[in-house]
């Protein structure tokens, strides 16, 4: 199954809407919000910026407006102001991290706000000299390294 039939299996069964597809580089760094169960106003923020990007992107690649700010304020309402399903954002993941989904430029910028998100806040203080990203939030960053086939090299030329 393509990417566009997954995503039309998914919808029917979490009522997802059409425009929802576009927003899909986006789950990544929603998992990262969502990983210690509560999203932040700092992860946000980094979100919001990322959405601006994003939207920019998909318009200009179109070369027509695609992506309404209704289109995105109703996606952030469901994902990253509620927390969606597990199993959606699971599945969704695995759409995003399809081999060739997602141009490889797009990967490093979603990694890049992935770190981002990831150092923005700490659950607790004081915080260890490695625990300002938790443990979970770690292995899913090297997780998304691999699925992204990201090497140590070519993810040094961004930090």
């Amino acid at each position: 199954m393509d990417r566009q039939q997954l995503f039309e299996q998914l919808s029917r069964e979490f009522n997802l809407k059409p425009a929802d597809f576009y927003f899909l580089d986006l789950i990544p760094l929603i998992e990262v919000i969502w990983m210690d169960g509560k999203n932040q106003e700092g992860e946000l923020k980094i979100l919001y910026q990322f959405v601006l990007e994003h939207i920019a992107y998909i318009d200009q690649a179109a070369g027509a407006q695609i992506l309404t700010v209704e289109d995105a304020n109703d996606f952030l309402d469901r994902f990253a102001h509620n927390k969606p399903p597990q199993k959606l954002l699971t599945e969704l993941h695995n759409i995003v991290t399809q081999e060739k989904v997602v141009a490889e430029h797009r990967k490093v910028d979603i990694l890049e706000y992935c770190l981002y998100i990831s150092a923005a806040c700490v659950i607790h203080y004081p915080y260890g000299i490695r625990e300002r990203v938790q443990r979970d939030e770690k292995a899913f960053l090297l997780r998304l390294f691999a699925e992204f086939n990201i090497s140590p090299q070519q993810s040094a030329e961004f930090l």
